[in-house]
């Protein structure tokens, strides 16, 4: 094995996992704080490091950038950080909630025809399809062991936070050499308007307050460095190296992985159909993985 190859699989496994603990952090943080304010706080101390890090290279940042990173954070963060942990603080386990935001992939090929190269081929379809079965299997036994006591709605705001993202990604993809700022500065300028946007609801909603308890501040504090700077730095820097449609395939591994995770850190159940829908889905990503486009992304 390569060096390189060896750099991107530590990546690609920090990336699911990162992503993972965003769903633990949701639920730990909400027990004991709300939604929005728990999001709030979040995205005050994520904007404040990084302010200090970027110092007088912010004093740089065009307007254009504003408004091009301003529909990025709008989808990625306000958008699909809203609706998750909503959904979880109303009953959704951890568990369900990656997999109904799994659908992504799906969400990602189907509108990933900008270019040839971004495109997914019959064998990628095949794939994602399996992967979705997969799913699917996952979230019917978890369902018929008492899912049916959570609102309907809560199923659903998983899957507008799955389309945000897509679309985010969509976005981000095709303007990256455009837009080229790095990494570090795109995700300050979504993070501080997005903080921007959670000072609102969280002062419309009337649920801000300041966190004591232990748990809200180890959540607010594992959101921070986990599931923003890994998790979204790692989504970028794959974003220009692979294709939308292969970056969302590794979401398909953060449904089993959230499940396990909350299994041993809440207690959740696994039910036994969960682990043939892991299988499926493991093997459906491994033929998207295996199954390269067949036109080469421009140099």
């Amino acid at each position: 094995m390569t060096r390189s190859t060896l750099k991107r699989l530590q990546l690609q496994v920090a990336f699911v996992l990162s992503w993972s603990s965003g769903y633990i952090g949701a639920k730990l943080g909400t027990q004991g704080s709300g939604a929005f304010n728990l999001l709030f706080w979040r995205f005050l101390l994520v904007s404040v490091c990084l302010g200090l890090f970027l110092n007088v290279k912010l004093l740089k940042v065009t307007w254009a950038q504003i408004r091009h990173y301003a529909v990025i954070g709008f989808l990625s963060q306000f958008l699909y950080l809203s609706c998750l942990y909503v959904a979880i603080q109303n009953g959704l386990p951890p568990g369900i909630a990656a997999i109904i935001a799994a659908l992504q992939p799906l969400m990602t090929a189907a509108l990933s025809t900008g270019s040839a190269a971004e495109r997914s081929g019959g064998w990628q379809w095949v794939g994602l399809m399996i992967s979705f079965a997969g799913v699917s299997i996952v979230i019917a036994g978890q369902y018929s062991s008492g899912g049916q006591s959570v609102g309907f709605v809560m199923y659903l705001l998983p899957l507008a936070a799955a389309l945000g993202l897509t679309l985010a990604t969509l976005y981000e993809r095709r303007a990256a050499q455009r837009q080229d700022a790095g990494l570090v500065l795109p995700l300050f300028i979504q993070s501080l308007l997005t903080l921007i946007g959670f000072s609102g609801a969280v002062l419309y909603t009337g649920t801000f307050s300041v966190p004591h308890e232990s748990d809200v501040l180890i959540s607010i504090a594992w959101l921070t460095v986990f599931s923003t700077f890994v998790a979204y730095l790692s989504l970028w820097m794959f974003l220009r190296v692979m294709t939308a449609t292969h970056v969302a395939a590794l979401v398909y591994l953060e449904p089993p992985v959230t499940l396990v995770w909350a299994a041993l850190m809440f207690g959740d159940a696994i039910q036994g159909s969960t682990y043939a829908g892991i299988a499926v889905v493991v093997a459906g990503l491994v033929l998207v993985r295996l199954k390269q486009p067949t036109v080469a992304c421009a140099s």
